[in-house]
């Protein structure tokens, strides 16, 4: 399986102010979600507390799971499904509410009445002590007010070089994406949501956000050294995929909403003995390359 995208460290409030859509350049690209705050979504990395689960379906064993995870800031629904067992089996295992950290693959879907949600698949779930939970918050905050520096910097330099940036220790991504949202947000309210941080700050007092700056003024950021592009599918990842593609194309042929119920093409692939962690992994390939997407909760379709 190729390498995944990396997960941007947001808040749920970021998320909810989310509205632009865009795709990747390629032939296998992926979906992602532009903030007004400079991430480019395509996984995502939240913290807060995780509600009670909720089935969704009729058939337990294949059920969908939905929690709503709540931080200082908002809420965003988490889902996971026979696709993400590990996730799934984290999600369900608390009936109470619990600190937690979800890293997932954000989705945005927009209903005929033209109502927006976003939702997070979840890849990985895990409860956390409640410390650790401000700490992770607190990084998050970090990473935002980076964020906003580096945007507010691009507007009041727009002639700025990358080159420049980099020397600041902004990586590529960051760049781009602070650029891009200058471009698509162009009356987005950056210093409410700055300022509308507090609560969140409130939350992890005591927890140091960040190390002073440098004497020179120079902004000083921590990043991970950039991921060197994922392999090409090996044949049999392509015959395998194709598999999957065909079982999707007949079960949204034959129903009556024009999407493949997820449950559905598990059980066919179950028939011809592909495993859930197996058919997982051709799920997130076809997803990560812009074939398949899920705009709806247990429903798939061609991108």
């Amino acid at each position: 399986m190729g390498l995944r995208e990396p997960a941007w460290r947001v808040t749920t409030r970021e998320l909810e102010l989310s509205t632009v859509e865009e795709r990747g350049q390629g032939t296998r690209v992926a979906s992602y979600l532009l903030s007004p705050f400079g991430a480019r979504m395509n996984r995502v990395a939240l913290s807060g507390t995780l509600g009670a689960p909720q089935a969704i379906g009729r058939d337990e064993p294949s059920s969908f799971w939905r929690a709503s995870l709540v931080d200082p800031l908002g809420a965003v629904a988490v889902t996971a499904g026979s696709f993400q067992p590990r996730a799934m089996v984290e999600l369900r295992a608390a009936p109470a509410d619990r600190p937690a950290i979800v890293v997932g693959k954000v989705h945005r879907f927009v209903g005929r009445d033209g109502f927006a949600s976003v939702s997070v698949r979840a890849e990985a779930v895990r409860s956390v002590a409640e410390a650790d939970e401000r700490a992770t918050l607190a990084e998050t905050l970090r990473q935002t007010l980076d964020r906003l520096d580096l945007i507010e910097r691009i507007e009041h330099e727009p002639s700025v070089a990358d080159a420049a940036l980099r020397l600041g220790g902004y990586p590529d991504g960051w760049i781009a994406a602070a650029r891009e949202a200058l471009r698509r947000y162009p009356d987005a309210d950056r210093r409410g949501y700055r300022a509308g941080l507090r609560p969140a700050v409130a939350h992890v007092a005591g927890v140091r956000l960040a190390p002073p700056a440098p004497p020179d003024g120079a902004v000083r950021v921590t990043v991970d050294r950039p991921k060197p592009p994922p392999p090409e599918p090996t044949a049999h990842e392509r015959e395998a995929e194709a598999e999957f593609l065909g079982l999707v194309d007949a079960a949204a042929e034959g129903s009556e909403d024009g999407y493949a119920d997820v449950r559905e093409v598990l059980r066919r692939l179950a028939d011809r003995g592909v495993g859930p962690e197996q058919a997982e992994a051709v799920l997130g390939r076809l997803e990560e390359g812009g074939v398949l997407e899920e705009p709806i909760v247990g429903k798939l379709r061609r991108a």
